[in-house]
């Protein structure tokens, strides 16, 4: 689940999903592969950088796009850091907070990320910083999860709760949201689109199971769903989502680019 998390429990999560990753984010493959191809080289194209790049598939991919640039990938989590070193070495990699981005300012070409954006929190915040680090003209090119990602998940959750149960779930950041951060950061010629893809699952059980093997479901400690409320959800998710080739989930992709 797309919860609000600790930063501790992110890290965690994420660097326990790290070996179970790159077999389960086929979709998150194909996105960086559109992703990389329309990147477009800037007459000065030496650093490029990778924000959140889990396991390095996508920054190795860069590299093999980009022959002559130094590629960087940073990441935070432990387990994904020790994934990306068993890769070929193509790349630098750097071990770092992108809330924090310790990188020089006005030395980076070209600032991609692929699907990592919603994790980082505050993205005015991290946008304005991305801006630092861009050198003039430089390239911020990215794609993330938006608000209705999940959609069917939070409304069986929502439908289903009882008692006033307090609902431990935070929602991504909505198509205006993110529009309006990055308007806010001085960037130019910014390019802001979405889609929205279907993908199919055996029921809420195993929904939950692809977030939660892909790293995606801490949960604040004292937040609790029991066993009889997703059996609740899961009822309500099979009787309105399902069609004859399993039960439906969104995934609303935000495409962005924008120039320092």
């Amino acid at each position: 689940m797309i919860l609000n998390v600790l930063d501790k429990k992110i890290r965690q999560a994420f660097s326990d999903a790290a070996f179970q990753y790159e077999a389960l984010t086929s979709l998150h493959n194909e996105i960086g592969r559109e992703l990389v191809k329309k990147l477009t080289p800037i007459e000065q194209n030496e650093v490029i950088l990778d924000l959140g790049m889990g396991t390095g598939r996508f920054t190795k991919k860069l590299g093999f796009y980009f022959p002559e640039s130094k590629i960087v990938g940073m990441d935070f989590a432990d387990g994904m850091i020790a994934q990306a070193k068993a890769k070929d070495g193509s790349f630098s990699i750097v071990q770092a907070d992108a809330k924090g981005l310790p990188i020089k300012k006005g030395s980076v070409d070209i600032l991609t990320s692929n699907l990592a954006f919603q994790w980082f929190g505050n993205l005015e915040s991290v946008f304005a910083k991305c801006h630092d680090v861009l050198r003039p003209n430089g390239i911020l090119s990215i794609t993330l999860f938006g608000y209705h990602t999940l959609n069917e998940l939070f409304t069986s959750l929502e439908q289903t709760s009882e008692n006033e149960q307090i609902f431990p779930v935070q929602r991504l950041a909505r198509f205006e949201e993110i529009k309006a951060a990055i308007e806010k950061c001085n960037f130019t010629d910014i390019k802001i689109n979405y889609e929205r893809i279907k993908v199919r699952f055996q029921d809420l059980f195993e929904l939950i199971k692809w977030t939660k093997e892909i790293g995606a479901n801490a949960l604040y400690k004292e937040a609790y769903i029991g066993k009889e409320w997703l059996q609740r959800a899961n009822e309500y998710y099979l009787a309105n989502f399902k069609d004859r080739f399993g039960a439906l989930a969104t995934l609303e992709v935000i495409w962005l680019d924008a120039k320092r």
